[in-house]
């Protein structure tokens, strides 16, 4: 489509195949995998710690360097697609496909792939804890049941308090481990440094279930005859937050974990949708007479705007990291129920440009998404090679605007970068690519609880870091390629993802 042409809402216009757009965002997909394989040798926050793990490795640079424009790229061309699709198909088969492909998928995900994920991360955490104190404050039944069962003793972890297993189980409000505890002999009335038995650690957290465990196993009763532990003058004025979010959702379901992108691109789409309802209804209203001055294919206002985000980036930027006090390369992650605003705004900065791009061409036509791009080499190379390593320096030892602005100069320069490349190589089809295009968003859906569990197993191998970041890339790949091909390329589930796919041709060799 370009300048010039109208479209009436919800008429089909020319259809065109974005090759080197489709690889381009499986590749934002497959880093995805990458980055979160990296992670195990880092240590300090993954489920699955290596024994080689340290920061004097390439693997924090890994990371930084793909986190740094990995999801800004993605959100782009998600914007990018979204108003392809409702220039094409118009709003009702947007809102329709992006239920089918992006909320569908999601809400599935949330009963099957996360739960799988915390449990495995959950087996990671247990073959690693070797303290009970540790294995009750992590609330990690799997590394308590087995630590009692080798035949640790319940109270001899002591904490900088002289808290037990107890006392943090108390505190943290696990009545299971509690109760493991106990069981296995762990003393009620064991105090603190300050004198406090575990029940006063209850009453501070307001922890109810394990405090009715501490008084069947022998505490004595400090209620008066006929009250609840609600009754208590203070009871629970310790606690920070209940188990349940601001709206009101079980704490594991407000956690999206890796597939928080989803949820975002919801959010953007709704806004979007709001954005298109308008246009589409005044097209409708006056009968298309404003067109020239509302369509953001056909009037100038979207082009000037859609360059504008690209310096409006800095702002959100600005407020990631706490503003500066803990510092990060890339974007903040926001993963709950609620985004965090400058979160969804940085976002939404990308998926806005990609949406205002679609169809807008130069002067001389040609579509501006194609040309961004141009002197790609040069662009990657001095990004890569000069941006990144000093941005990344001023991030973590420097001035915090002056490494905002490096960083929003690094996400844009590689995004347009790669937009040039990808152009560059793969304007054409090619049925590897593409293969793995389509492949791309099942394997990032699926792949944690694979990496965790394999990272775990082979945390302890005596083998070169190089050599199993290699070999946890390889393996995963192939068996989550080999997944898609066997259940879900040709299966309802493939369907579902990418639209429906038919089986080569027997007889002509062709695919239908």
């Amino acid at each position: 489509m370009t300048k010039t042409e109208s479209r009436q809402p919800g008429s089909k216009a020319p259809s065109r195949r974005f090759h080197d757009l489709d690889a381009l965002r499986g590749v934002a997909m497959l880093l995805g995998i990458v980055l979160h394989v990296s992670l195990s040798f880092l240590p300090g926050f993954w489920p699955a710690e290596d024994n080689t793990a340290g920061f004097d490795g390439p693997y924090d640079e890994i990371l930084h360097f793909i986190h740094g424009f990995r999801m800004p790229l993605f959100f782009l061309l998600s914007g990018f697609f979204t108003a392809m699709l409702w220039r094409r198909r118009g709003l009702r088969s947007l809102l329709h496909q992006r239920v089918k492909r992006v909320a569908l998928p999601l809400g599935i995900a949330m009963v099957t792939i996360i739960p799988l994920m915390n449990w495995v991360s959950d087996q990671a955490i247990a073959a690693q804890v070797d303290d009970l104190l540790i294995g009750a404050y992590t609330q990690n039944t799997t590394a308590v049941k087995d630590l009692l069962t080798d035949g640790a003793h319940p109270d001899k972890a002591r904490g900088s308090q002289g808290e037990t297993p107890l006392h943090a189980a108390a505190l943290v409000n696990n009545a299971e481990i509690a109760e493991r505890l106990l069981k296995a002999g762990a003393d009620p009335v064991a105090l603190d440094i300050k004198g406090d038995s575990p029940l006063a650690w209850a009453y501070y957290s307001g922890s109810k279930e394990v405090a009715d465990l501490l008084i069947t196993a022998g505490h004595p009763e400090i209620r008066p005859d006929g009250t609840d532990w609600e009754d208590l003058d203070n009871w629970g004025f310790g606690a920070s937050e209940s188990d349940e979010d601001d709206v009101g959702l079980e704490s594991w379901v407000s956690s999206f974990h890796h597939l928080w992108f989803l949820w975002f691109i919801l959010w953007l789409v709704a806004g979007f949708a709001v954005i298109a309802a308008i246009i589409d209804s005044r097209f409708v209203n006056n009968g298309f007479a404003d067109r020239a001055s509302d369509d953001p294919t056909t009037s100038s206002w979207p082009g000037r705007l859609m360059w504008v985000l690209i310096p409006l980036t800095l702002l959100p930027q600005l407020a990631m990291g706490e503003q500066g006090a803990a510092p990060t390369f890339g974007p903040d992650t926001s993963i709950g129920v609620v985004p965090l605003w400058h979160v969804l705004a940085y976002y939404g900065v990308f998926f806005g440009f990609g949406a205002l791009a679609y169809a807008r061409t130069t002067p001389t036509g040609r579509p501006v998404i194609e040309i961004v791009g141009r002197g790609w080499m040069i662009i990657l190379a001095v990004t890569v090679l000069v941006v990144f390593p000093v941005a990344l320096g001023f991030t973590f030892d420097g001035d915090w605007f002056v490494a905002s602005v490096l960083q929003v100069f690094y996400v844009w320069a590689m995004i347009f970068g790669l937009l040039g490349a990808f152009r560059a190589w793969f304007a054409t089809e090619r049925r590897g690519v593409r293969y793995l295009s389509d492949s791309s968003y099942w394997l990032y859906i699926v792949h944690l609880p694979l990496v965790i569990g394999l990272q775990s197993w082979i945390s302890d191998w005596d083998l070169p870091s190089g050599v199993k970041f290699v070999g946890l890339n390889v393996t995963v790949g192939a068996v989550l390629l080999l997944s898609y091909q066997l259940l879900v390329r040709y299966t309802p589930i493939g369907t579902m993802l990418n639209g429906k796919r038919t089986r080569p041709s027997s007889v002509s060799g062709t695919k239908a």
